[in-house]
């Protein structure tokens, strides 16, 4: 007689841990900051033991990584408008809302400072990025896809052009974010890349 094979739910437990201890995470992040942010602290706001989240997330840099790549994809979800140019704009304009949030402005300024001195947060921030182009890279995939891009296009290029003045201005000039910054990026992305 042969083994039946083992059926798995998908989500289950470990899913709705993994989303209520980055729900916690983030919720740390956002209120306290960075430098309150401990494993203690948010199995506790979980409500699961403090191994679960240790054997989870090697560090409190990567825990705030995932949590924040968490709300960022919630929050900002890649757009699929059937246009380069209207999932540029809309793409950006998520953006623009969710940095202008004081408190994710401040959780940003902080990675963006720890990083330059903690090789473990610089990783964190990386891999946050990593994953933040990854999605950005479908509205670029689409635009090849109708013609609206060369087969060439880098991915990568096309949503650093696109989000550089946003963070030179939110983390150096301290410039207004406006619509004006939408604007003025999706056409030098278009006049560049289209």
């Amino acid at each position: 007689m042969a083994d039946k094979p083992v059926l798995r739910r998908p989500g289950g437990r470990t899913a709705r841990t993994r989303e209520s201890v980055l729900r916690a995470a983030a919720d740390v992040l956002l209120t306290e900051g960075y430098e309150q942010l401990s494993f203690a602290r948010v199995a506790a706001a979980a409500e699961v033991a403090e191994t679960t989240v240790y054997r989870r997330w090697p560090s409190r840099a990567r825990l705030a990584a995932d949590a924040l790549t968490e709300l960022a994809g919630a929050e900002n979800p890649v757009p699929d408008t059937g246009t380069l140019e209207s999932d540029l704009r809309a793409f950006l304009a998520q953006i623009v809302e969710l940095v202008a949030r004081p408190e994710v402005l401040r959780v940003l300024r902080t990675v963006v400072s720890l990083a330059a001195e903690d090789d473990e947060v610089a990783r964190a921030k990386e891999a946050f990025w990593a994953g933040r182009f990854a999605g950005g890279a479908a509205i670029v995939e689409r635009a090849v896809a109708r013609g609206e891009l060369p087969a060439d296009s880098d991915p990568y290029e096309v949503i650093e052009d696109l989000a550089a003045l946003v963070y030179f201005r939110l983390l150096v000039t301290g410039r207004p974010l406006d619509g004006r910054v939408v604007d003025r990026s999706v056409a030098r992305v278009l006049s560049r890349h289209a």
